[in-house]
């Protein structure tokens, strides 16, 4: 009896050990998304933290953005017609 205590005791002590590691894993990668910024980095600016002034952010969204507004003059377009 005494042998299945100390292996319940291990075991409880091994489950314990592996969630705070994983714990801890998952906090350094939330603190690299908030560094990083939304969208995360691309290409050369890896390692780099993400500029997040307004104009930053600008130059992050801008192909996006164009993208959005062409889509939406051909919208108008079509419905002009």
């Amino acid at each position: 009896m005494r042998i299945l205590g100390i292996a319940g005791l291990l075991l409880a002590v091994a489950i314990a050990g592996y969630l705070i590691v994983t714990y801890v894993g998952e906090v350094g990668r939330a603190q690299d998304a908030l560094r990083t910024g939304p969208g995360g980095p691309t290409g050369a600016d890896r390692g780099q933290p993400a500029d997040l002034t307004k104009r930053g952010l600008e130059q992050r969204l801008a192909p996006i953005l164009e993208q959005e507004r062409k889509r939406v003059e051909e919208a108008n377009k079509v419905s002009g017609q």
